[in-house]
């Protein structure tokens, strides 16, 4: 009979999970928690997709959390020019089938696109932010550009926390933890 083994908590765990903790705490002094009592795009910003950025983007190596991070940057560009193109067709919109459509456009143009870049792994949040851009139907007029503004920059605060700081001063010390 096997005996049952917990696993360890190694460095990509515990890198991750700091990375994590860290994006969440840099919008904490600012207030920029999807406060919509600030002004512009402001209102807008907060940790969620940062947060996010850290847990998809970890990968074994540095070297590779700063590829996956790169992609992920790229799509969620992608995804905000094309989700924001969207938008700005919104009588299209009034209607499921429009919507439908926009859906497929915006999935299509999303995957060519990265293609064209060499960004395969982009290719998932090329379509996931202009699909959850036009479902929402909650971001019309202005606070398009700056619902796109905030996801960009919320995916930026997350693929720069975590390979930049976390994966220096993770490596430089010796932790130990215990099963």
């Amino acid at each position: 009979m096997k005996q049952f083994k917990f696993p360890h908590i190694g460095m990509r765990t515990t890198k991750t999970a700091v990375a994590v903790m860290l994006s969440y705490l840099i919008f904490v002094p600012f207030g920029l928690l999807y406060n919509e009592s600030y002004p512009g795009v402001l209102a807008y910003v907060g940790p969620t997709y940062s947060c996010i950025a850290c847990i998809v983007c970890m990968q074994s190596s540095l070297e590779q959390t700063l590829q996956v991070g790169l992609s992920r940057f790229v799509g969620v560009f992608i995804g905000a020019i094309l989700g924001v193109a969207m938008l700005l067709l919104e009588p299209l919109l009034s209607h499921w089938v429009g919507i439908v459509l926009m859906l497929g456009a915006a999935c299509v143009c999303g995957i060519w696109l990265c293609m064209l870049f060499n960004r395969p792994a982009a290719c998932g949040m090329a379509c996931i932010l202009p699909c959850v851009m036009l479902i929402s139907g909650d971001v019309s007029g202005i606070q398009r550009y700056y619902y796109a503004a905030a996801r960009v920059s919320e995916t930026v605060v997350g693929v720069t926390v975590h390979p930049g700081q976390i994966a220096h001063f993770l490596d430089s010390h010796h932790f130990v933890f215990l099963p």
